[in-house]
């Protein structure tokens, strides 16, 4: 079974994400292929697809989005798991849908995921230093590494019983 996992990333925080993804995924067996959403030209050689973003207010990166919507009709027609990773992906009950659960049902995806993500203020640029200041969100890693290889353990039965089915 041809795997692929694909990500949005702009700073390295959700690729590492997505590569403990992959790399958790082929130890199973599978054959992985891990790229940047950007670098992916299609989708038709993958049984499955993961793929994931860095969650930006409330969106996804634009090559993860793109990449969605330039194969949505392929990607319909296979197991698709979608992730987001931010410092707002916690969605609180009542909360309104946002962009990536809209994704999710347009491709029929299995499951979207929401991880914490990482914020390293040296790393950013002068305009989100300053929003960022005048946001005043908590800085730090917040990323969930088990809860990440819990999901993703959720997806290796998943991909095993279609793998043997």
């Amino acid at each position: 079974m041809k795997v692929l996992v694909a990500v949005g990333s702009k700073y390295g925080a959700t690729r590492e994400v997505a590569k403990r993804i992959a790399e958790q995924i082929s130890e199973r067996g599978f054959d992985v292929d891990f790229s940047d959403a950007c670098d992916v030209q299609g989708v038709h050689y993958y049984d499955a697809v993961i793929l994931g973003s860095a969650v930006y207010g409330g969106l996804w990166r634009r090559d993860a989005s793109g990449l969605l919507r330039e194969f949505v009709e392929e990607l319909r027609a296979k197991d698709v798991w979608l992730f987001s990773v931010g410092m707002e992906t916690v969605v609180k009950p009542g909360q309104p849908l946002d962009e990536s659960d809209g994704f999710a049902s347009l491709v029929g995806a299995h499951d979207h995921a929401r991880f914490p993500g990482a914020l390293d203020f040296d790393k950013l640029n002068v305009g989100e230093k300053a929003l960022i200041t005048a946001l005043n969100p908590p800085r730090g890693d917040f990323r969930d590494f088990e809860g990440v290889r819990d999901w993703t353990a959720g997806i290796i039965t998943r991909l095993e019983e279609l793998a043997f089915a």
